[in-house]
Formats: C-alpha cells, structure tokens, sequence
C-alpha cells in the first residue's frame, strides 16, 4: 500500500467526504476543525491544520494509520464514473488484501453492492453517470464476484457483525449451489477469524450451517437471518 503524502490528503479526504454524503458543518462539529479552515484545506490551498486534528478527520472519515477502519461498516454512495472509488480504494487498501465483491440481480438505476476486503467492509449505493459502467472490478482488483439473487439493499447495516454474518450466510448459499468447494473452505476461515476458532466444534458448524440453510430456503430477509445468526453465536 502507497504511503500517503501529506499533499495527498485533502484530495482523499474530499473524495470520502462525497462519498460519504458528509457536510462540513458536521465535519466541523466532530473535529474542531473550523469550517472555513477545513474548506480551504480540502481546496488544496496552504491552510495551517494541526496534525492531532488531521489524524482525527481521518477518523471520522473512517481511516486509521494509514488504512481504512475494521471496527466501522463503510457506507458509501458513488454517484458517477467510481473516480472517488477507484482514488480512496487505491490508496487505502492493502496490495495483499483479499477482495470479494457481493453483487445481485436487482433491477433499478441504483445497485447495492458489498466490498469485503480483509477485515474492512464496505456498502456502496452506485448510481451510474453518462455512458458509464456498473463495474466495481474496472476500479479495484477483486479475487471473488459473489452474485446472490437477495436483495443486497435489505442487508443489516445496525452493526458490522450483522452485515458481515449475512453476507458470509449468502455466500455460503452461493458456493453450496455451484458446488465451489475453494470457495467454502474461504468461507470456513472467514467465519473461524470472526467468532474464534477455539469457540467453535464440529457439530456447531454442523448446526450452524443447517440452520443457514433452512433460513434460505425459508425464503429468510436477510435482516432476519441476522438476528438468527446472532442468537445461535450467543447460544453456542
């Protein structure tokens, strides 16, 4: 990953800004940051801002040291060419990084996708431009493409587990129905990296994947598969 320069970061910051659909006012608010002083800054013009308040911004943009946040579910909105997207991907996430991208078959304008890349998660509302594509893989490198018929758009968002348990359970659907055993077994060291993997036996795995299965069928939302994945990891 590219060490960000200080020059870099009022372009990265204006980028997580849109995408994040903040306001200034709010900005100013959560950093102590004057408003005037931080749109000076963001224009890339000489503006004097302390790094303690620097280092904060980039918090509550969702960036620490240098990458972004695993404790935060991302939530982003691109509303053109992904030229946000493909700036604050490129520089804040990890070469190594493992990407998979969760996309559905829901028709509108604007798509609901999933990127989990390592320990971050990202929800992202496309919506496209002129003439262009609704291709998250044409702006950053994606090792897997999940394609669920659920709508993405019901996924849980109160909480990271939440969000990142539902998308587990419907890419394990996914890979039982195409017989993907790689993917599986991906799927198996997620879900071992997320509850511990001295916590769980055989036989919870066993349960627990049943019980994911008889949710699906069921015809389950996803938010409430959630609540049922919660509960069973609490029971354990």
């Amino acid at each position: 990953m590219p060490t960000l320069a200080p020059e870099q970061l009022p372009a990265l910051a204006a980028a997580l800004i849109r995408l994040r659909g903040e306001t200034l006012g709010r900005i100013a608010e959560a950093t102590g940051i004057r408003t005037a002083n931080l749109s000076v800054w963001l224009r890339g013009k000489e503006q004097v801002i302390s790094a303690k308040r620097l280092v904060g911004l980039l918090h509550h943009l969702g960036v620490e040291g240098g990458r972004l946040r695993t404790d935060v579910l991302h939530q982003w909105q691109d509303r053109g060419a992904l030229d946000d997207s493909k700036l604050v991907l490129g520089k804040l996430l990890a070469d190594k990084q493992s990407v998979w991208l969760f996309q559905d078959e829901q028709p509108g304008l604007i798509k609901t996708r999933f990127l989990l890349a390592g320990d971050v998660l990202i929800r992202m509302e496309i919506e496209p431009g002129v003439d262009q594509a609704l291709d998250l893989a044409t702006v950053v490198r994606v090792d897997r493409v999940i394609s669920t018929p659920a709508a993405l758009a019901g996924v849980p968002i109160d909480s990271l587990a939440s969000a990142h348990n539902v998308l587990l359970a419907l890419a394990e659907q996914a890979a039982a129905d195409v017989g993907d055993e790689e993917l599986l077994e991906g799927l198996m060291f997620h879900l071992t990296e997320t509850v511990g993997s001295n916590a769980a036996s055989p036989q919870d795995w066993q349960r627990l994947e049943l019980i994911l299965r008889q949710a699906l069928e069921a015809g389950m939302s996803p938010g409430d598969i959630a609540r049922l994945l919660e509960r069973h990891l609490q029971n354990r």
